[in-house]
């Protein structure tokens, strides 16, 4: 007997499906906001001049670029837990989605900052700056600029891998869209929805990304 595709019996569940989505957008933002601040100052730690903040910096880069978000989330919401350290699902998500993407940024800030002309820098020393005022109103921006595209595809593939958070019971849109399909037992039809939610948010930021890149100010 062929299957019939019954659209019609997903259409009741969307306003679920959408509150996991925005649950999946408010983490991703979270996450991607800290992770970015992380980041940041991972990759100073890294050009720095103290051995100590450039070896804390590349271990952590390393342990958590090379390793799956899913396990480390695992190791947070249920490893932590082993130890008496309960944290609830929501931020445990946050937590190791921060972790994850400050890695990475980290390595896409030091490119960004190496990339920046070293004659900006003095410019900016000979004008009477400090470092810290040069890095901050010379260094930084120009950085940001350059970086801005990548640090982009972070935060969308950051939302992208958020579903993994739906195995530690986090009601985002991957969970909310599993419990649908269990109780319509619609499996093509709900991630066929899914899929589509997914892709006209990724889609939406990246039409966003490219009219910012095309439109600002160059300096």
């Amino acid at each position: 007997m062929g299957y019939t595709i019954h659209f019609s019996e997903v259409f009741p569940y969307l306003p679920l499906l959408v509150k996991g989505l925005l649950l999946s957008i408010a983490i991703t933002a979270a996450s991607t906001l800290i992770g970015t601040l992380v980041g940041l100052f991972s990759a100073v730690a890294n050009l720095s001049s103290y051995k100590i903040g450039r070896i804390t910096s590349k271990v952590y880069v390393e342990a958590f670029r090379n390793t799956p978000l899913l396990v480390q989330m695992y190791l947070i919401y249920f490893g932590l837990g082993q130890f008496g350290i309960q944290i609830p699902p929501i931020p445990a998500a946050i937590v190791a989605m921060t972790i994850n993407t400050g890695a990475y940024t980290a390595v896409i800030f030091q490119a960004g900052i190496q990339a920046v002309d070293i004659g900006q820098k003095e410019g900016g020393l000979v004008l009477g700056m400090t470092y810290p005022q040069a890095f901050r109103h010379v260094i930084l921006p120009q950085a940001f600029r350059i970086i801005f595209a990548p640090l982009m595809n972070q935060a969308i593939s950051l939302f992208l891998f958020s579903a993994v958070a739906s195995t530690i019971t986090v009601p985002e849109l991957t969970h909310q869209a599993m419990f649908v399909d269990s109780v319509t037992w619609r499996t093509f039809e709900i991630f066929i929805v899914t899929t589509g939610l997914y892709f006209a948010c990724t889609f939406l930021a990246t039409v966003l990304s490219d009219l910012y890149e095309r439109t600002r100010p160059v300096k």
